[in-house]
């Protein structure tokens, strides 16, 4: 049995959340001048014990999962333990996994570990007592400078092929599985920089690669996933989502955010990542062209900004009750406190019974389509430390009415979020 070891982890850009606004008048806070707070650390991890894919199909989840999303707190731990999984392509004993975060004598760190018992994998082609990642990232006080290390990972009783494997391998360690694929044992994927760093620890990594019996053709076996990360000081920590459209009956999800882009807190170091669809699609409300979501942020030690933005091509809603050639929410939040910069818009904008409409629609413009419900236009929330914008939010309230959406319904399309705290 391994002692727990507390740990941490980055999710180099896991962060994220798109909650559904709110459906009340948006609450506006004056931003003010931006005055730097004082330097934050910020903390990352998330730790899991198992997971299977098959292709980018999910057949067993992430187990026990541990995350620390993103913070500034030192002290922090999140843990987490499942007693067993049990799927055709793996079995496990009890799962343990944890995430961390601290200030020590000599600076900070981020620690995550995941432990596993009684792995099998594959029927007996691959067998563990035990399984044990760690991840952790530090900064030295003195130096400044950013380090990682995996000391901590280690397997009992390891089993590959039928071979022992007698101590913790190398990092990358890769075995051939005869007649089904490949195994990485300690596989490690680190990045180090002046300003951040980070590292992925999985135990085993399991692919196979030929036609077997074992395991459908394309699987992917995780064991023992412990990630962790650290930046800073930085002048304020990042959020940031966008997304293309969702849709729910209060709890109930119609459909999830649509080509999802969000960003981490420490940024992208100025560079814009972006995901990009075909089109938007959900059946019997909404259809578009391409679709373009973006994030790009800078958490520097004197300056922090996020810009996020989301594109929409061609939207047709209920049937061409709203259309628009383009949509473009596209938020800013820089400082810290913020200031914002709201550079939305629409483009060949039309709402039947609204002749009058045109592009240039106020934020916050509400309107009451008959028989169906409230349409809001570019629908605007500031707070304190973030500002959110959907272009385009549908609220069902009449029942009977001639869209069969029921009442509650909320379609939002064109999210952006941007924060900086």
């Amino acid at each position: 049995m391994f002692r727990k070891i507390r740990t941490f982890w980055l999710v180099a850009v896991l962060a994220m959340l798109a909650g559904t606004l709110a459906t009340t008048a948006p609450a506006v806070a004056n931003a003010g001048t931006a005055t730097a707070n004082a330097k934050e650390i910020g903390y990352l991890g998330t730790a899991y014990g198992t997971r299977v894919m098959v292709g980018s199909t999910v057949t067993s989840g992430r187990s026990a999962v541990s995350t620390l999303g993103c913070t500034s707190m030192a002290g922090v731990t999140h843990s987490n333990t499942v007693a067993s999984v049990g799927v055709p392509e793996l079995s496990t004993g009890t799962i343990d996994t944890s995430v961390s975060s601290e200030e020590t004598s000599t600076g900070f760190a981020t620690t995550s570990s995941s432990t596993i018992q009684n792995v099998n994998a594959l029927s007996g082609l691959i067998t563990a007592t035990a399984v044990q990642s760690v991840s952790t990232t530090s900064k030295d006080k003195k130096t400044g400078k950013f380090s990682t290390s995996a000391a901590g990972t280690q397997f009992i009783g390891l089993t590959v092929a039928g071979v022992p494997v007698s101590a913790t391998p190398p990092p990358n360690t890769k075995l051939s599985l005869p007649g089904v694929g490949y195994v990485e044992l300690n596989q490690q994927a680190s990045h180090v920089s002046t300003t951040k760093a980070s590292l992925r620890v999985i135990g085993l990594h399991i692919v196979v690669t030929l036609s077997t019996p074992l395991a459908p053709l394309g699987t992917q076996i995780d064991v023992g996933f412990a990630a962790s990360g650290l930046g800073g000081p930085v002048a304020g920590l990042l959020d940031g989502l966008a997304y293309g459209a969702n849709a729910n009956v209060g709890g109930v999800v119609i459909a999830g955010n649509e080509f999802p882009e969000t960003l981490s807190c420490l940024g992208t170091s100025g560079a814009t990542r972006t995901n990009t669809g075909v089109a938007l699609s959900i059946p019997g409300v909404l259809t578009s062209g391409t679709v373009a979501d973006t994030v790009e942020g800078t958490a520097g030690h004197k300056n922090a900004s996020a810009t996020v933005t989301s594109t929409i091509q061609g939207l047709n809603l209920l049937s061409g009750i709203v259309a628009a050639t383009v949509i473009e929410a596209n938020v800013t939040a820089a400082g810290n406190p913020p200031s914002y910069t709201d550079n939305s818009d629409f483009l060949g904008l039309t709402v039947a019974g609204f002749p009058g409409i045109g592009d240039n629609v106020p934020p916050n413009t509400k309107l009451s389509l008959a028989g169906i419900g409230t349409l809001w236009l570019h629908r605007r929330f500031e707070f304190a430390h973030q500002i959110k914008v959907i272009m385009v939010q549908l609220i069902v309230t009449v029942p009977d009415n001639p869209t069969g959406l029921a009442p509650g319904t909320t379609v939002n399309v064109g999210y952006a979020q941007a924060s900086v705290g």
